[in-house]
């Protein structure tokens, strides 16, 4: 044995345990610090080459008839919902000599329909109120806006029936495409005979008209439709409706007016 590890001098005995451990905890910060350098923070082996970013998942792609037909289930399983109808140009023939411009109104399943219209009567234009509770339709009188019921009307709940119209309407939508997507809707475009559209507007042109839907992504609930091109033979070309729908299932109460 050298005389180094023999010796017993106050100076050098105590010094060489300190020199292992030092040397001990050297190699020990070596081996630590090659792991770390080997390895991933979360103890994955590491090639030397850069850890690529993981991929993104594609999003699926959106189905427009597959939308279309789950928003006409969920529209037909509402009880009640709120519309508003505008006119770009124009108006719809509601009854004989009665064409609205605008209407904001309520309907209730499974057969009630409350609105207040503008529009025109004859030559004169006028502001009017329409109830319709199943067979019977009741409207303010333009001249002294006492209610009356009125006769042979084209009922708007052939169209917007939660549980019929809406739904009816979307299934003959053709050739449905993706025009934009939100966060929390979907635009969609397609073509529709304006047949269709015939228990709300009466006798139509027989033509094809364009339309848009707008349905909310959450729910599947229709909130828009724009129908551009004319319906009724009465109409001038370019004419587009656009109706917009929202308070779904909020109590509404409707009551005839007499």
């Amino acid at each position: 044995m050298s005389r180094w590890f023999q010796s017993s001098s106050p100076k050098t005995d105590g010094m060489a345990p300190i020199a292992t451990r030092l040397a001990y905890i050297s190699l020990l910060v070596v081996i630590l610090s090659v792991g770390l350098s080997c390895s991933s923070p979360d103890g994955a082996e590491v090639t030397g080459a850069p850890t690529k970013a993981a991929p993104i998942p594609t999003p699926t792609p959106i189905n427009p008839q597959a939308a279309l037909d789950r928003s006409g289930t969920a529209m037909a399983g509402l009880d009640t919902f709120h519309f508003r109808l505008e006119h770009s140009t124009g108006g719809t023939p509601l009854a004989q000599n009665l064409i609205i411009t605008s209407t904001d109104g309520y309907v209730a399943r499974p057969d009630r329909l409350s609105l207040e219209f503008t529009g025109s009567f004859g030559n004169f234009a006028m502001r009017g109120k329409l109830i319709t509770i199943g067979d019977e339709t009741f409207i303010t009188n333009p001249l002294n806006d006492e209610w009356q019921v009125l006769q042979d009307q084209v009922s708007p709940l052939a169209f917007f029936d939660p549980a019929q119209g809406i739904s009816r309407m979307m299934s003959q939508v053709t050739g449905p495409t993706i025009l934009d997507i939100h966060a929390k809707e979907i635009h969609i475009g397609g073509r529709l005979p304006a047949s269709a559209l015939s228990p709300l507007f009466g006798a139509t042109a027989g033509g094809i008209i364009d339309v848009e839907l707008t349905i909310d992504l959450r729910n599947s609930y229709l909130t828009k439709v724009v129908l551009d091109g004319r319906i009724t033979e009465t109409e001038l070309d370019g004419i587009v409706r656009t109706i917009v729908l929202d308070q779904f299932n909020q109590p509404t109460k409707i009551e005839p007016p007499l």
